[in-house]
């Protein structure tokens, strides 16, 4: 065998160009299988750090082909039959009468509502140091939905997902370790976002990383009434005369087990 593979080596070595490309092939090939693999790993293999993710369904709806949408902010692929389109995307006006249809219907399948979106290149200021960082807005109810507890404070409710309240900022637990060094009384210090003073009030486990799109991590968490505060103008909420984007994910927790990441079509 030694024979064999000094002979190999002398071989590889006097050929370098054959050498060369057949190292290069396999790096690449290599490359691609593990890239792959982690997408596949974390789309279809993984659930979602929550305590029961068999439980919860993904909304999606379908239309004709005449449905007209005021603006799409997001990503999503729903596929549809011939002469529909589909979309897992909402406007908040939508989120608003489905939550108040399900509260108001005793027999509602949903033990749980929430939404919950993406808000890109954040401004945070930590002590005199300013970065670019993600984010997101959630309705009070997600992490209850979820049935996640922060591993430190307590996460954002109904209470502080109304206008006018207290603007309030849920840490994750990779950006508390590196901006705050893990500093347990972090908890009620104001973190300036987008110029607007937020206090921190809880940070999420170290497991969760959220439910938006792969790889996409939220460094900061602030309730949906607080999105025109960071946005201004560029508000996805819209108002009583324009309405706003389809920007919002919608999910709920099943009352009866259903599997893992379903979608209900609205």
């Amino acid at each position: 065998m030694f024979q064999d593979l000094r002979y190999g080596v002398r071989m590889l070595l006097k050929h370098k160009g054959f050498t060369l490309v057949a190292v290069l092939s396999l790096a690449l090939g290599i490359g691609a299988n593990t890239a792959l693999f982690s997408v596949v790993d974390a789309v279809l293999l993984r659930t979602l750090p929550v305590a029961e993710p068999e439980r919860l369904v993904l909304f999606e709806y379908q239309a004709g082909l005449s449905f007209r949408k005021s603006g799409m902010s997001g990503t999503s692929y729903v596929p549809t039959s011939s002469g529909t389109e589909g979309d897992s995307l909402f406007r908040y006006e939508v989120f608003e009468k489905m939550r108040q249809t399900s509260a108001a219907t005793p027999e509602s399948p949903l033990s749980d509502f929430f939404a919950f979106a993406p808000i890109e290149e954040v401004t945070s200021m930590v002590g005199d140091e300013a970065e670019v960082i993600n984010g997101q807005a959630v309705s009070g109810a997600y992490y209850t939905g979820l049935g996640v507890q922060p591993s430190l404070g307590h996460a954002i409710t109904d209470e502080d997902d109304t206008p006018g309240a207290a603007l309030v900022v849920v840490l994750s637990h990779q950006y508390w370790q590196e901006r705050f060094g893990a500093n347990p009384a972090v908890i009620g210090q104001p973190l300036k976002l987008n110029k607007q003073s937020f206090t921190i009030i809880g940070v999420t486990p170290p497991a969760f990383t959220g439910t938006l799109q792969v790889n996409y991590r939220p460094a900061v968490t602030i309730p949906l009434a607080s999105e025109p505060l960071l946005r201004g103008e560029d508000s996805r909420l819209g108002t009583p005369k324009e309405p706003g984007v389809w920007w919002l994910d919608l999910m709920g927790g099943s009352n009866r087990a259903q599997p893992t990441n379903r979608r209900a079509t609205a």
